[in-house]
Order: C-alpha cells, then structure tokens, then sequence
C-alpha cells in the first residue's frame, strides 16, 4: 500500500481534510511526509503508528487494511 492510497481512502471517510493534517495527526509524521512519500509505500514505522491511531479512534476495519499491506510488503521466506 502506497501512502496516497491510505490517505485517499481516509480523505473518502472524511477522517482527514488535507495532506498537511494527515501526515501530522494521523502518520505521526512531519507536515509533508504525504506530499513527498505520495506514490512510495507506506513505511512499516508509520503503519505501526497509523494502525494504532485507527484503532484509538474507532476504524478497525482501515486499521486491518493497514496491517494486512504491512504483512504483504514483509520480506517472504523462500
């Protein structure tokens, strides 16, 4: 999961209203980690930290979306 893709569904689910905000309230991260990481995916870090946010503020099911992309980014055993 790329960050533009979390925070578009959030922006959808009117639980963010700008980049700005987002990365800040809810990534935990500087206020322009959404404008320069839009298309990479989402840092595990901040998935950690995003997926408690959710959980704290009453969204398991994005919270289950950020942890599955997170288990699905994880290096695979061969």
């Amino acid at each position: 999961m790329v960050v533009g893709e979390i925070y578009n569904e959030m922006f959808e689910r009117d639980l963010t209203d700008s980049m700005r905000s987002w990365s800040e309230q809810w990534a935990g991260r500087s206020h322009n980690f959404a404008t320069t990481s839009w298309a990479k995916p989402l840092p595990a870090e901040t998935a950690i930290h995003l997926r408690k946010r959710l959980l704290a503020e009453g969204h398991p099911d994005l919270a289950a979306k950020v942890l599955l992309a997170l288990l699905d980014e994880a290096p695979h055993a061969e």
